[in-house]
């Protein structure tokens, strides 16, 4: 399932969030930009999809993802830091490979420095096969995930693409039959992909990495600047993600709000913890 949020809806919070959060003001500026292309494509995407609908093949619907990669290159160089506009720089440069890049991606295959662009411009693709509930049946991610979860319960990846989730969500209105704990209080626990944005019920105390569930090896961490936001840590991993609670404050637009608070990351980051899915900042 999704909880769905429209581009607008993640370009105007972007952009309330980086008046009101000083610390990450500079990278929700760019985000918003980012959010407005991406957006761009996802229009595209829809239109091409009621002429002729996309198979879920990457390697035969990646046409029009590849005829806008260069304005992405041109948007970063604008706007982007000078790392990001170096490597739009040297991506330009070899035009060729542009295809590679993206593919890269799609089988959880891409080099960390370049993993930004293929991500930004092929997740509206990602999120359109999600909203219409065609499977990204050519990727490796997705059929090994799809091996594992035959076996694995609860699912600890995405159940529609295969990657990691990028955050948590707590919430009293999505419908969830079946959690198994999804009448506790303060709402049911959710994890979301924070690329073709399926979220689904996951099981209140339980590490969404290696499945931990001695609540003594699963701390947190949360901070005034962020009531609604906490870090949920596991100490038999050494993994973590952040978690919204949607309960105490309906406005949060999960992906951009998960953004916005760096110094939770800044905090893990110093306890030796590590993020299970990073954001489309790479954070």
């Amino acid at each position: 399932m999704t909880i769905e949020f429209s581009w607008q809806q993640r370009i105007e919070r972007a952009q309330q969030l980086a008046v009101e959060t000083p610390h990450a003001r500079e990278i929700l500026h760019f985000y918003a930009e980012i959010l407005k292309w991406q957006a761009g494509l996802f229009r595209l995407l829809s239109e091409a999809a009621q002429k002729k609908p996309f198979s879920g093949a990457f390697e035969s619907d990646h046409g029009l993802l590849l005829e806008r990669f260069g304005s992405l290159l041109d948007l970063t160089r604008e706007k982007g830091s000078q790392v990001l506009a170096a490597q739009a720089d040297e991506i330009s440069a070899a035009e060729a490979d542009w295809k590679e890049l993206s593919v890269a991606w799609w089988n959880g295959e891409s080099n960390p420095t370049q993993v930004f662009f293929a991500r930004v411009c092929v997740q509206p693709y990602l999120e359109l096969l999600a909203q219409t509930d065609t499977p990204p049946f050519d990727s490796k991610i997705n059929a090994f995930a799809s091996r594992r979860l035959e076996v694995a319960q609860p699912r600890r990846v995405c159940p529609f693409c295969g990657r990691k989730p990028q955050l948590a969500l707590l919430s009293d209105v999505i419908s969830a039959p079946g959690i198994a704990d999804g009448a506790a209080e303060g709402g049911k626990r959710f994890l979301m992909c924070g690329d073709c944005m399926t979220t689904w019920p996951f099981q209140r105390i339980a590490c969404p990495n290696c499945g931990e569930v001695d609540p003594r090896k699963l701390p947190y961490y949360s901070a005034v600047e962020f009531p609604n936001l906490r870090v949920e840590c596991c100490d038999s991993c050494n993994r973590y993600l952040k978690a919204i609670d949607m309960t105490r404050d309906r406005r949060p637009v999960p992906p951009v709000d998960e953004l916005a608070a760096i110094p939770l990351d800044l905090w893990a980051w110093e306890q030796n913890y590590i993020k299970i899915q990073p954001n489309l900042a790479g954070i």
